[in-house]
């Protein structure tokens, strides 16, 4: 019997010192939460910019069907942001537009080969798709997309 109790006395001690290393942990963890401050250049606004891009509706073959797409297939932005966008048509063959419906922005029809310049304000923060607004331009017109993504303010 005496060694019995001396084994439940250890184990005693064993669960004591788990706990109280547990809290002593907990406590120190609370500390270095409630003292630490990051530093100003972290919690800085954003400062609206101006950015530009240059965005092409690539042809291209795969296999023996034409695929048209756009490069980048993603832009993003910050919410305030100016942004211009050189959309360039890279298909010889048809007129392809450029709508970003969701701000408000709609090209018409660019010619084969050419190049259009649009500026507009990125003004609430969401993923968008843009694309080709020329219905029946090409079998993969549904293809045509991206996404525009305006990250919210700070």
């Amino acid at each position: 019997a005496g060694r019995g109790g001396m084994a439940v006395k250890s184990r005693r001690w064993v669960i004591a010192g788990a706990i109280m290393l547990g809290g002593l942990l907990l406590a120190a963890g609370y500390n270095v939460q409630q003292t630490y401050t990051p530093p100003a250049s972290a919690t800085a606004p954003v400062t609206p910019e101006v950015r530009q891009f240059s965005l092409h509706l690539l042809v291209s073959k795969e296999g023996d069907r034409v695929v048209r797409h756009w490069i980048p297939s993603v832009i993003v932005v910050n919410a305030r942001d100016t942004v211009i966008l050189r959309i360039t048509n890279g298909d010889d063959e048809s007129a392809h537009g450029f709508s970003l419906g969701a701000l408000n922005v709609v090209m018409p029809p660019i010619p084969p080969g050419q190049t259009v310049t649009v500026r507009f304000t990125a003004t609430r923060p969401g993923i968008f798709h843009y694309g080709c607004n020329v219905v029946g331009c090409a079998i993969d017109h549904a293809d045509q997309i991206g996404q525009f993504i305006v990250l919210g303010e700070r």
